[in-house]
């Protein structure tokens, strides 16, 4: 009996022992998570951290983060005494989701923390190479390509040199499924700085190309006979030619064809890298001015290989001459060279030019170019006693170029006439103001400041053209013209006879009103 009592009482005390070893399999296990930043910048870390609630000495936790569809372990800890955690790491661009997970042991069931989102930002590589491109209209342009991400608008920025910050101010592209792009960048002045920025989206920052300079622009110089360099012949079996010349950065190379001759573009390279595409068959005579030092190719297909030497190169140089009251004689000392004339000029200068019409045909391309280089266009022409006539207004102070330029090698047969409009200052302010008689065949100019909301009377003794504030073309007949609440600012009133009077005055409203 006594051994019976004893037997259950051992059994009872290993009972109760193994009730205290063994945990309950239901123990509750929290997890509390927090990031160091939200957001931070591609290649920076970010530390995880936080505690595992109620988990067992030992267990582990895993720092999962989310992608390809699933929950994907990326770091492991073992759980000390105080059951704290900490990962530091560097996620990948974009929005990123992590969690920290304790799977299932030591009797405990699995626990999850929170999500947690951190945005990591990138700035994306963004290249751009330039080249010079002859368009069809004459017209040199810098043609940008390069790369971007794909299908993001690509946008031209100017530095200001003033306050060194960067100002999008276009021309833009989109850049293909690929990442390509192409941007031709017209009607800037050489040396004009700029970068290629891709527009943002998302995490993705805006991307900038390295700092770039509008080329040069070839000036389309013409030929000197003395420095030909080389000359572009067929292969007759395949009808192509090539040629290449050593050149230093700032050379100005000419390309001519002959008239007889037929030839395709001519493509200038620099280790493999365009440059220009020169279109003899448009324009015979074409320069391109070498970005580079190097060895250049050109290349070219020749239609009719019997002819020997179509395309020749030259070097090239200008003939320049100071403009004189009432020019202008385009004398060229060589064939096919150009002419310069360099006209000083103020601030809203206007002038006139006219050409004979009994011009001999083909006549020269004309131009006028400010100091910059840049072309100005003419207001509006006007048929005069003395021929066709463009009117230009020179907006810059400084020396303008009026440039001839030969269609082909023909000598130049220019007897132009480019006469300055004299000018008569007025401020309307009440009372009659007058200007007037002009001195000069060429035109005459009455310029008016008119207070904004004023209603005035002008009086011409002849017809003319009234350029508004907003450079609006008004024609004006001889006698009274009335404006009614006439917008603020510069009006101008051009004639063209001799003894030409001008007034003008206020008035209450307009006469017949």
């Amino acid at each position: 009996m006594r051994k019976s009592v004893l037997a259950a009482v051992s059994v009872l005390s290993l009972m109760f022992s193994v009730a205290v070893l063994a945990p309950p399999a239901t123990a509750a296990v929290s997890i509390s998570v927090t990031a160091s930043a939200s957001t931070v910048s591609e290649g920076s870390a970010v530390r995880i951290s936080g505690t595992a609630w109620g988990a067992r000495l030992g267990s582990v936790v895993d720092l999962q983060r989310w992608y390809d569809g699933a929950w994907r372990r990326v770091a492991r800890k073992t759980l000390v005494d105080t059951r704290r955690f900490s990962f530091r790491v560097t996620p990948p661009r974009g929005a990123q989701r992590y969690r920290v997970r304790k799977p299932a042991q030591l009797g405990q069931s699995a626990a999850t923390s929170r999500t947690i989102s951190v945005t990591v930002t990138w700035r994306p590589k963004v290249t751009a190479a330039t080249s010079v491109f002859l368009r069809s209209d004459r017209l040199w342009v810098t043609r940008v390509t390069g790369t971007a991400p794909a299908d993001t608008l690509v946008n031209a920025q100017h530095l200001n040199p003033t306050t060194g910050a960067w100002v999008t101010t276009g021309p833009g592209a989109v850049s293909d499924s690929a990442g390509r792009f192409r941007v031709d960048v017209d009607g800037r002045p050489n040396g004009w700085r700029f970068r290629m920025m891709s527009a943002p989206s998302g995490p993705r920052l805006s991307g900038y190309s390295a700092t770039l300079s509008a080329v040069q622009r070839p000036v389309p110089l013409a030929m000197n006979q003395e420095t030909q360099i080389g000359a572009l012949v067929a292969d007759p079996a395949t009808g192509y030619a090539s040629f290449t010349l050593p050149a230093t950065a700032g050379d100005l190379v000419s390309v001519a064809i002959d008239a007889e001759a037929r030839a395709s573009t001519v493509n200038v390279e620099l280790n493999g890298t365009p440059i220009a595409t020169l279109e003899p068959y448009q324009q015979r005579v074409s320069t391109f001015r070498a970005p580079a030092t190097g060895t250049y190719r050109l290349t070219s297909h020749v239609y009719d290989t019997g002819v020997s030497g179509p395309v020749t190169i030259w070097t090239s140089t200008a003939k320049t001459k100071a403009y004189d009251q009432g020019c202008c004689n385009a004398d060229q000392d060589r064939p096919g060279q150009i002419v310069d004339y360099s006209v000083p000029a103020s601030p809203d200068d206007m002038y006139v030019l006219t050409v004979s019409e009994y011009e001999q045909l083909p006549a020269p391309f004309r131009s006028i170019l400010d100091p910059d280089g840049l072309p100005v266009q003419s207001l509006y022409p006007v048929r005069t006693t003395y021929g066709n006539s463009q009117v230009f207004r020179l907006k810059k102070a400084g020396t303008h170029t009026l440039r001839y330029i030969a269609h082909g090698l023909e000598p130049l047969d220019v007897r132009d006439n480019l006469e300055p409009i004299v000018t008569t200052d007025a401020t309307l302010d009440g009372g009659w103001v007058s200007g007037g008689p002009t001195r000069t065949s060429g035109g005459g100019r009455f310029r008016l400041t008119v207070p904004a909301g004023t209603t005035f009377v002008m009086s011409s003794s002849t017809d003319g053209q009234l350029l508004t504030p907003s450079g609006e073309m008004v024609p004006v007949g001889a006698g009274e013209t009335c404006f009614e609440n006439a917008a603020g600012g510069q009006y101008d009133l051009v004639v063209w006879k001799f003894g030409v009077s001008f007034s003008a005055r206020t008035a209450k409203r307009c006469p017949n009103n």
